[in-house]
């Protein structure tokens, strides 16, 4: 604001040197004014402060020569580019925060810069500028551009690790689901196999070993021996039977012998018959009939144990 004030009462027409010197002394922004022709013809303190030129130094110097004749990137600026000098040859004002200022010693420093013509009877007579050192301001730039570029570099660089332990997750979820439909394969083909097994078991039994029992029953020469054959019989329809194979590998627990009992419960017959068969006596079935309910979890139910291994899913 206080640049802008001061380029407009140099517009409305301070006549008095002195008046003029007054005021841009106390300007905490570097002043310094040029004729038609380009040459300094007054500076003010704070710009003879910053320059390191006396303003006696650069009256009647080609301004653009000496303290502006070099772009931001450190490359010379010619004349004609120079828009300052311009200010005077179009009669617009410029600013800018994009420019460099040479001191005395060649050091160069960024300024925030505003240009004006100053008129009369309609034409540009001079030109008026006020500058400032921005060195601090742009060296905090220079620090919020760094740290956004080391911002934007540790995104980019933890995108590309998201991405690509994405792409492993992606990877590996696919291969465990291959390995899950191979194992399912193998499961199935197990079951397969397994049942193809039992059904074979159970057919050379069936077909090889059974008709040889009813041979050798033909030929038994008394109940010992018939108890025998019965007894073996049983025995080799309770290895092959589908529900026995099944009820031992569910129900673990289970014994053999209770196993045997359970198959025979289930095919209806009693605690006397079962008990002639596996050679042992009522009260010995009866406890293994118990056993396998305490077992099953029945033992505090009122449910039928013929019943319930009828209806087991096995």
């Amino acid at each position: 604001m206080i640049i802008e004030k001061t380029l407009y009462d140099l517009q409305a027409g301070i006549s008095s040197e002195k008046q003029f010197k007054d005021i841009t002394s106390f300007l905490a922004e570097g002043i310094y004014v040029l004729n038609e022709n380009g040459q300094i013809t007054f500076m003010n303190p704070e710009a003879e402060r910053l320059l390191g030129w006396t303003a006696a130094d650069l009256v009647n110097k080609n301004a653009h020569d000496i303290i502006h004749c070099h772009k931001l990137d450190g490359t010379l600026l010619s004349l004609e580019q120079c828009p300052m000098r311009n200010v005077i040859k179009t009669g617009k004002q410029y600013s800018s925060t994009d420019d460099l200022f040479t001191r005395k010693d060649g050091t160069t420093f960024p300024i925030s810069v505003l240009s004006s013509p100053i008129i009369e009877n309609e034409k540009v007579v001079a030109s008026v500028t006020a500058f400032r050192d921005i060195t601090e301001l742009k060296s905090v730039e220079e620090a919020l551009r760094k740290a956004h570029e080391e911002l934007e570099e540790k995104v980019k660089d933890r995108t590309a690790d998201l991405k690509k332990l994405n792409e492993e997750l992606e990877i590996k979820s696919r291969h465990l689901e291959e390995l899950n439909i191979a194992l399912k394969v193998l499961l199935k083909q197990r079951e397969e196999d397994k049942k193809e097994l039992e059904e074979r078991i159970i057919s050379n039994v069936r077909e090889l070993i059974m008709p040889c029992i009813e041979q050798l029953k033909k030929f038994a020469s008394g109940p010992r021996y018939e108890s025998y054959l019965s007894l073996l019989e049983s025995n080799l329809l309770q290895i092959i039977s589908p529900f026995s194979i099944r009820l031992s590998s569910k129900y673990r627990n289970l014994t053999h012998t209770e196993i045997e009992v359970a198959n025979f419960i289930r095919d209806g017959k009693t605690a006397k018959e079962i008990a002639e068969i596996l050679t042992i006596s009522k009260d010995t079935v009866d406890s293994h009939r118990q056993n396998i309910r305490k077992k099953l979890k029945l033992n505090r139910t009122k449910a039928n144990l013929r019943s319930y291994l009828l209806s087991l899913n096995l």
